[in-house]
């Protein structure tokens, strides 16, 4: 069998250029196609890294080769001898998660954005040689690809291996003069959180925190399937965002979220911001199972030349979503309360969406490709997230199953069954398996199966709320809705619009069937003043001073023209809720509170 052979170099850091050299064996005199992905797997969007493709020639035999473009991402060629080399170079400059950078301080790329591949030879071994850039540096080289050689350089520079296309994907690489890798073991498997660029955190805290998240995450699979784990976390003035890989995920991290070594969380606490990181890696850490291993039979089959549809996205990024918050409390990081508030303010976010009542589960996971990750200003009114709707639907099955087993059924053991039968066999799902899962185990347990097959189909399928909340007073918690106060949602509930936080700020959404939206206020609009009085920081308290049914005047300017408008305010329809833990609740429901929360034997 043919091998395909990679030589990558960061050739010129200053110009952001990578050079990637693919060797192989070919056909002499048969047509064959280069392509070159389009998307990256867990982020279902077209991302096209073609257009940073800068040059690409061929040669077989030493000659050179013609290349003709068939499309914006696959070149054909016809080599005149067996011996195909094809160079090519590109431009690095998209510093996020998803793709390639490159600078003369690091390096970083998904194999997605570089490496082209054969007609017929994605099932070919690879072998990869990560050279160093050719100027003298210090720079280290991080991967979980395998290593060629017993003895690799210090440095991480050398030559590596994987036993197909496929697999090379999945094994990000990141280099740079200022990489420190924070160690630590979960179930035996070493993993790392490995630091890219400078940083005053506190390294044994956060082994601390994510071994035990880890291991919180774990547990609800009773495996762990990765030989090794890596964090690669992007430090940044300010971001967020991660990607899942096989057996790391990448992380973009705001430098000052890290624990800080001169503020110790023993006497400090963690901060807001740290919680959230920890957030985001329990997130991306639950995708080694849900995603990565339980994967969707669409994205499997996928070439990665066009999108691959399907219908529940929701059932493996909600279902994370609602996992990723869930650990943080099993593993002690998240007090009952804080995990509370958490619940709270995404049942607020979600009921500030018009879209939800537009869009269904399944239609968002279908339109990711096209909506989800291209939102404009009129976002708000199509789209409902498949990440937010998606947990708390996963929370309302969890509970529902909790409350109708006795505690003998949960969605714990739905993953761990999801698990065995599907990602230890490395068997795609296909549309609807977890629902089709989901009733044979309620039917197991002598549920009404068929009454919760029904319940997520009408959830997954019709447009509107979820019951997320109305089980939760059987787990001692009690839940309250009422009229939000903070600027936004008065702005949302009264006006129905947002606007940026500024001062004369612009109109960012206009939301339906509001009172702007009836006076045609529009997005990109400036409001500056309301009945003649400046539009400033105390908006919010003015507007609460007006009954329902007060007509006001707006003025706004639309691009350079100043323009009025007269709209009807109404009462405050943004609303907000908030969970609290009942302190007179049974003790049937705080068992069934520990259960769910601590994971205690009712």
């Amino acid at each position: 069998m043919s091998r395909l052979v990679y030589h990558v170099q960061p050739a010129d850091p200053a110009a952001h250029r990578f050079a990637v050299t693919l060797t192989f064996q070919a056909t002499p005199d048969r047509p064959l196609g280069l392509n070159l992905a389009t998307w990256i797997p867990g982020s279902y969007v077209q991302r096209d890294f073609a257009r940073h493709l800068l040059s690409i020639t061929v040669h077989a035999g030493g000659a050179s080769c013609p290349v003709v473009a068939t499309t914006h991402s696959r070149w054909e060629i016809t080599p005149q001898a067996p011996d195909v080399a094809v160079e090519c170079f590109f431009y690095a400059r998209d510093a996020s998660v998803r793709a390639a950078f490159l600078d003369d301080m690091r390096g970083f790329f998904n194999f997605t954005s570089l490496a082209l591949w054969p007609d017929g030879m994605r099932d070919c071994p690879v072998d990869i040689t990560l050279a160093a850039p050719p100027t003298g540096t210090d720079w280290q080289l991080v991967t979980t690809l395998a290593p060629a050689l017993d003895d690799m350089p210090a440095s991480g520079f050398g030559r590596y291996q994987a036993p197909n296309w496929d697999t090379l994907i999945d094994h990000p690489v990141a280099m740079g003069d200022a990489i420190e890798s924070v160690d630590f073991t979960v179930r035996g498997v070493a993993h790392s959180f490995v630091l890219l660029g400078e940083h005053d955190a506190d390294t044994a805290q956060l082994a601390s925190d994510l071994a035990a998240i880890c291991e919180a995450q774990a547990s609800v699979f009773d495996a762990l399937p990765a030989t090794q784990y890596r964090f690669f976390a992007h430090l940044v003035s300010r971001g967020y965002g991660g990607l899942e890989h096989r057996e790391s995920s990448v992380l973009e991290v705001a430098r000052d979220a890290l624990p800080s070594a001169a503020r110790p969380v023993a006497t400090h606490g963690r901060s807001a911001a740290y919680e959230t990181l920890l957030g985001l890696a329990s997130h991306e850490y639950f995708h080694l199972w849900n995603v990565k291993r339980i994967r969707p039979a669409a994205v499997a089959a996928s070439d990665l030349s066009a999108p691959a549809y399907f219908r529940d996205l929701w059932a493996y990024e909600g279902i994370t979503s609602y996992y990723d918050d869930l650990a943080l409390v099993r593993a002690g990081i998240l007090d009952e309360t804080a995990y509370l508030e958490r619940l709270a303010k995404l049942g607020t976010r979600i009921a500030a969406t018009p879209g939800r009542a537009r869009q269904s589960l399944a239609e968002s996971s279908f339109d990711a490709w096209l909506k989800f990750y291209r939102p404009d200003e009129n976002t708000p009114n199509a789209v409902v997230s498949y990440y937010g709707k998606g947990a708390q639907l996963a929370l309302a099955l969890d509970l529902k199953l909790r409350l109708a087993s006795q505690g003998t059924l949960d969605l714990d053991a739905v993953m761990r069954c999801a698990w065995q039968r599907f990602g230890a066999t490395d068997t795609p799902m296909g549309d609807n398996a977890l629902v089709d899962l989901v009733a044979e185990l309620a039917e197991e347990h002598a549920l009404a199966g068929a009454d919760i097959r029904a319940f997520l189909e009408y959830f997954i399928h019709t447009p509107g709320d979820i019951p997320w909340a109305d089980d939760l007073a059987a787990f001692g918690i009690r839940a309250e809705c009422e009229p939000a106060s903070e600027e936004v949602s008065v702005l949302q509930g009264r006006l129905g619009l947002a606007r940026r936080e500024t001062v004369g700020g612009a109109v960012t959404h206009v939301f339906d069937d509001g009172p702007a939206q009836d006076s045609g206020v529009s997005p990109g609009d400036r409001l500056i003043a309301i009945d003649g009085l400046e539009a400033g920081a105390q908006l919010a308290d003015r507007l609460a001073r007006y009954p329902a049914g007060a007509r006001l005047r707006l003025h706004l300017f639309r691009d350079d023209r100043l323009i009025e408008r007269s709209v009807v305010i109404e009462d405050n329809g943004a609303m907000s809720w908030s969970l609290s833990v009942d302190p007179d609740s049974e003790p049937a429901a705080r068992a069934r509170r520990r259960a769910w929360l601590a994971r205690e034997s009712v």
